[in-house]
Order: structure tokens, then sequence, then C-alpha cells
């Protein structure tokens, strides 16, 4: 078989409920000229079992590996991969036919650009669309550009994934050039289910991004997923050191005259810290709706944040400002803050 241009990688683990919808959206692309690298963590679901009916399919590369973290085996494909573009297809979603051939046009015809970025549908477990997205502040704030194919700076895209937690929202929807990953490296295998956020930062400064608006791949929200659905002290303290790690990081690109504004890396992880801040929920009314995560706060604040519990117990345990912050409204003014392009550059579909 020719090298494919494209590397679709399917890490999996006990999906097996998905992976005939996953496979028959995969398989069904438009686009021929790609290979499917997948890497089993011995699933005990039936899973490898049903991979092997594509075993004499050559588009199909199939392998396990030991269970070593979801993003462990995220690189245990891409490290296998052999097209110019990779594509991570997590086990459990889909994807429409066109995704591949659509996503491509739009990449190949920018030649300075390596990341591409098509738009999302979140589904529930049977696969209906939920209205999810919509309501989140980075949708807000993007506002008409969720709609319109575009050309996002990517200063501009680095300091969005810091302030809301990653645009992007799931690898899904994006496809890249491996040769990324020669300068943001591989996914950290030490941010539990975070380690997408922590990479699109750093991939982030590696190119501009190519945004096309067409809902051509899905997120399934269910019970089993790997990416928690609850916001708690130790979800926001893996955020912070994500940020905290690239910012740190002399080698991610970080612009020179960012460092020179005043208190720079606080107005970068001012949105994450206050996120961080209310998962403790200090505060009369949590206690008295949800009284063991209160308790629960109490213990982790004792541990990790001793001066906001005393302020707290100072104040009477009454909401703080700075557990919350304008989302949308703080995206616009840290653009100028720091002068980033802003703007999107409009492109024709």
């Amino acid at each position: 078989m020719m090298t494919p241009l494209v590397s679709v990688c399917l890490p999996n683990l006990n999906t097996r409920p998905f992976l005939e919808e996953r496979m028959e959206t995969l398989l069904a692309q438009t686009f021929k000229e790609f290979e499917i690298v997948i890497s089993d963590n011995y699933s005990n679901d039936g899973a490898w079992e049903f991979f092997q009916k594509f075993k004499g399919d050559p588009r199909v590369q199939l392998a396990q590996a030991p269970r070593q973290g979801m993003y462990a085996n995220w690189n245990e494909c891409l490290r296998r991969a052999r097209g110019k573009y990779c594509y991570m297809a997590t086990s459990d979603d889909t994807c429409s036919p066109t995704l591949l051939e659509k996503m491509l046009a739009a990449l190949e015809r920018l030649p300075d650009v390596r990341i591409g970025v098509c738009g999302l549908q979140v589904i529930d477990e049977k696969g209906r669309a939920i209205p999810y997205l919509e309501r989140l502040p980075h949708w807000q704030f993007l506002g008409e550009w969720m709609h319109t194919p575009s050309i996002r700076n990517s200063e501009t895209e680095f300091l969005l994934h810091a302030w809301f937690g990653t645009i992007w929202f799931s690898m899904t929807s994006v496809l890249f050039e491996r040769s990324v990953l020669e300068r943001a490296g591989y996914f950290r295998t030490d941010l539990c289910s975070h380690a997408d956020q922590e990479w699109a930062m750093r991939a982030a400064l590696c190119s501009d991004v190519s945004f096309m608006p067409d809902r051509l791949a899905t997120w399934r929200y269910w019970e089993g997923q790997g990416t928690p659905h609850v916001l708690d002290v130790k979800t926001t303290r893996i955020w912070l050191e994500a940020i905290n790690s690239v910012l740190d990081d002399e080698k991610a690109g970080i612009p020179e005259t960012w460092r020179r504004v005043k208190d720079w890396d606080r107005h970068l992880l001012a949105s994450k810290r206050a996120y961080y801040l209310s998962s403790f929920r200090l505060w009369s009314k949590a206690a008295l709706k949800t009284p063991g995560l209160f308790l629960k706060g109490l213990v982790d604040a004792w541990r990790y944040e001793p001066a906001l519990l005393w302020s707290q117990a100072r104040r009477g345990f009454k909401w703080s400002d700075s557990f919350d912050v304008d989302r949308v409204r703080g995206a616009g003014e840290l653009i100028k803050l720091f002068n980033a392009p802003w703007p999107p550059t409009k492109i024709s579909p």
C-alpha cells in the first residue's frame, strides 16, 4: 500500500457498543487516501474481537498496547501513523463521510496553515443531537465566527485556548499536519483527561488555524466516557498546571512582547483561576444546597488553599467575585491587552 495522505488514529478501550458506527463512518469517507491506525488497550468487552473483521483490509493497521492511560494510547497511534496529516478518531464518536475531503481541501489550499478545525455536534449515547456547545462562553464570544469559514491567527487562538480551556472542544474536530508534533510534542500522559487542552495550546502556537463551520464531527456525551462531567478541585488544579506548564516553557513560542506586559501570566490564568477557586464551593448557598460537597471543599481548601479558607471564613462564606469572571467580555479584553490579531480573516467556503 502506498503511503497514505491521512492517518486516522483510533485508540480504544472498552467502547464496543459504539465501534460499529465509528468504523462505518470512517470507512465511508469520500476521500480514500487514508489509513486507520487502531490501538486497542486489551479491551475485555469484545472490542478486539470486533476489530478482527478488518484484519485483511489494507487500509487498517491493528495492534494492541498495554493500558498506560488514554493519552499514552493516543501517542501509540500517532507514533505508528504514516500520513502527512493526522486525525484523532476517538472510538465512541462519529463523523460525516465528507470530513476528510472537506478538511483536507481547506488545508491543501492554505500551504502555511497546518491545523484545520471544523464544526462539532455533541450527541448523546444514542446518537441524538444535544444543543450543548451553543451555551458555552467560547461559542458566545466567537458568535458569527462559529458560522463563518475563516483563518484564525495563531497567537489569538492560543489566548482563547488559555482563557476558555480549548475552543476546539474535542480533537475529533481537528485535522493537523504530523509536522505539528515536532514542535508541540505528543500528548502528556500525566494530566488525566485534559492533556488535549494542554496540547491544543502548544499546537496553536505552531500555526494559524483554518476553521470551517460545517459540523463534520461529533463528540458523544455519555456516562462511561473519559472526560469528566463535573469540574471539581482536582480537575481545575490540572487545568492550572497545564496552562502554567506552557507559560513556563521557553520553547513553547510565547511571544516575548507578551512577557513584557505587567502581570502577563496572571492575566492569562485569570479565567481558569476563577474556575479553580469556585470549585471549592466555599459559599453559604452551596453549603445549604450540597452540604457534602461543601465539606469536601473545606478539606480541599485546608490542603491546597488555606488562605482562601480563612478569607471565606472571615467573610461568613459569602459569595466572592473572585469565583467568577465575565468570560465573554474578558476574552476580548485579553486580546486587546496582548495586541493579538482580531477578528479572524474570512475565506471563501
